[in-house]
C-alpha cells in the first residue's frame, strides 16, 4: 500500500459490522472514507464500529467526513462507534473535540 492511501476492509465483529481503516485520511482519502463509513453503517444493526487503531494521519477532511456521516445517519437507528483510534488519532480526536461526538471506545462491545 501506498503511504498516502488508505484502505477500508468491512467485516463482522463481536455481532457488529465493523470498518477497518488502515493509512492516512486526508483530503485524496476522505471521499471514499465517506463513502465506506455510508456502506458500513447500511450493513449494520446499531451500532457500526470504525476501526481506527491502523490509521497513521487524518487531517480536517477525515474529521468532516466522519461528521457528514453522522449527519447521513441522523435519524436512522444507526451509530457510529470509534474503536481504538491509534494515538495519532485520538490526539486529533481529543483536540477537536470530535472524541465528544462519537462514542470511542477501546475494545468492541458485546452484540
Amino acid at each position: 500500500m501506498n503511504p498516502d492511501q488508505a484502505s477500508f476492509e468491512r467485516c463482522e465483529r463481536n455481532g457488529h459490522s465493523t470498518l477497518v481503516v488502515t493509512g492516512e485520511i486526508d483530503l485524496v482519502t476522505a471521499p471514499t472514507f465517506l463513502q465506506e463509513l455510508v456502506a458500513a453503517a447500511g450493513d449494520a444493526h446499531s451500532p457500526a464500529l470504525v476501526d481506527l487503531s491502523a490509521v497513521t494521519f487524518i487531517d480536517s477532511s477525515g474529521l468532516n467526513a466522519l461528521i457528514a456521516a453522522r449527519d447521513i445517519l441522523e435519524g436512522t437507528d444507526v451509530s457510529l462507534v470509534l474503536l481504538n483510534p491509534s494515538s495519532i488519532c485520538r490526539r486529533v480526536l481529543e483536540v477537536t473535540a470530535i472524541d465528544q461526538v462519537f462514542e470511542v471506545v477501546d475494545c468492541a462491545p458485546r452484540a
